[in-house]
């Protein structure tokens, strides 16, 4: 009996997962939306600092480095998802042996290769630029490494406030830092160092976390099952996410070696400003989805409404954020970006319906991966790959940055239809019921974005247009939900905006039970 108070205060201490997930969820989403704020002050200080050719020279040592970093990177995913019941510290220093040893290879292999891959990217043989970018910036995946063991433990024990909050803290600190750099004549060597400095925090707090929570000690050797799911599970992803990742910049390639580099640029611009609110909501999926499917993936019901739920929070807040950007493309092009952009517009206007199948699309990818089968997100990957080499170069020639934005689309199309059908088969886990919850604040947004089209027309100024396009669309949104809807739908609205602001939700339809 005298142990009984004690009991029950250690079930109270334990927050439901729910709770932590949620949590969680909304930081990392906040981190998404000022990442990308700040990615957008970033590109103003570096385009006005910088020459264009000193511009591109970062670009292109950005992408040789974030090759050898996603690389790297797929073992941590895999200790994650991992389902034995071993300690989080042998699946930690698992994952770091097998990341350590693919990163020594892509390194020696971006050594050995260097010069024939500088003079590929750049047409010619002034590649010093690049080696000095490419020599400061291969400080990253090394201290990816390093902050990769205290990430696996943290998120393998859903400990992920901290992550979360790491993720504004790094973001903020490079930008800022970069910033200074520049205007203090360091040029884009001062921007690769600010990315070290904030990479560097990173990693210390990191470790600071462990060993402030007392679980940086040695948990003992990786048994032989532990190394074989890492192993195995890295491969998986490696196999279902590396394509992907290519999949999120084939197409500008392609664009650029079918109608020039010019054209590219209107269509790049326009990929990134539509895929911005969709990104705001795959951070969120992928950071926090796929630990939590991975712990309940054995109750398929509680993955059945953690999935519904996950794709109608995204709807709500990602159906109107579209029908803005489609009905006020124009006059959001010309006062962000200026009026030469206007050509960005139709390209921007055909990606606002292509960026609706995202919380389906990041869904089911999640399911996948959360339930160690990410390797079979490769096969809609094929399908997304061959689709674009196909579609872009000859819709670009006939239709130009409009036909490459359709090829984009039906890419798109093809690799959500085909990725739901594999996570049904893999799981049966998801049906009709998925892709239906979308179905209402689409349709509910579709209205009154027709309605704010026909009442901005009406308005004598770009500026009055504006300011009655997004009125109507703010004020209409919640109104067309609680027609088409009734009260429950605009209530779920308010309660994500309002746990937006408070960076909290809880979420009990999957809520986990205490542990003793």
């Amino acid at each position: 009996m005298a142990q009984a108070p004690e009991e029950f205060t250690s079930l109270k201490a334990v927050e439901p997962l729910s709770h932590i997930a949620a949590r969680a969820a909304m930081v990392s989403g906040s981190a998404e939306v000022v990442t990308r704020v700040l990615t957008v002050l970033l590109s103003i200080a570096t385009a006005r600092v910088l020459e264009p050719v000193e511009v591109g020279f970062l670009g292109l040592a950005v992408i040789v480095v974030g090759v050898v970093s996603m690389l790297s990177f797929y073992p941590e995913t895999a200790a994650i998802t991992a389902r034995g019941g071993e300690s989080e510290s042998r699946y930690a220093f698992a994952s770091s042996v097998i990341r350590a040893s693919i990163l020594a290879v892509a390194l020696a292999a971006i050594w050995l290769s260097f010069s024939w891959i500088a003079r590929h990217l750049t047409g010619n043989d002034n590649v010093g630029p690049l080696r000095d970018l490419v020599l400061v910036l291969m400080w990253m995946p090394l201290l990816e490494l390093l902050g990769g063991y205290p990430q696996v433990v943290m998120q393998r024990r859903l400990d992920l406030g901290l992550i979360a909050r790491l993720q504004i803290l790094q973001p903020a600190l490079f930008v800022a830092v970069a910033i200074a750099l520049l205007i203090t004549g360091y040029g884009y060597i001062g921007v690769a160092w600010a990315n070290v400095v904030s990479g560097t925090v990173v990693t210390v707090m990191l470790w600071y976390r462990l060993f402030s929570t007392g679980r940086a000690g040695w948990g003992g050797w990786p048994s032989k099952m532990v190394w074989r799911d890492t192993w195995r599970g890295t491969v998986k992803v490696l196999i279902g996410g590396f394509g992907g990742y290519l999949g999120g910049r084939v197409d500008n390639l392609l664009v650029a070696g079918s109608i020039g580099p010019a054209a590219m640029s209107y269509y790049s611009m326009a990929w990134n400003a539509s895929r911005t609110p969709a990104n705001v909501f795959a951070r969120a999926i992928n950071f926090v989805l796929v630990p939590a499917l991975a712990r309940i993936q054995d109750d398929p019901i509680r993955v059945q409404r953690a999935l519904k739920e996950c794709v109608r929070n995204s709807y709500l807040l990602l159906a109107p954020a579209c029908g803005l950007m489609f009905v006020s493309a124009p006059q959001l092009v010309s006062y962000l970006l200026g009026t030469k952009w206007l050509l960005v517009v139709p390209v921007l206007r055909i990606m606002c319906f292509t960026v609706l199948l995202a919380p389906i699309l990041h869904a089911s990818a999640a399911l996948l991966i959360g339930t160690g089968r990410a390797h079979l997100t490769g096969l809609a990957t094929l399908f997304h790959l061959s689709a674009l080499a196909v579609l872009v170069p000859v819709l670009a020639s006939l239709w130009g940055i409009r036909g490459a934005a359709y090829a984009d689309m039906i890419a798109t199309s093809l690799l959500t239809i085909v990725l739901c059908i594999t996570a049904h088969v893999a799981t049966r886990q998801i049906g009709l019921s998925l892709p239906a919850t979308a179905a209402l604040p689409v349709l509910a947004a579709s209205l009154v974005s027709l309605l704010a089209w026909v009442a901005g027309s009406a308005t004598a100024t770009d500026a009055a247009r504006l300011a009655a396009e997004c009125s109507i669309i703010l004020i209409g949104y919640p109104l067309a939900l609680t027609v088409l809807g009734g009260k429950s739908r605009l209530f779920d609205l308010t309660s994500i905006l309002r746990r937006v602001f408070r960076r909290s939700m809880a979420l009990p339809e999957y809520q986990s039970q205490p542990e003793s």
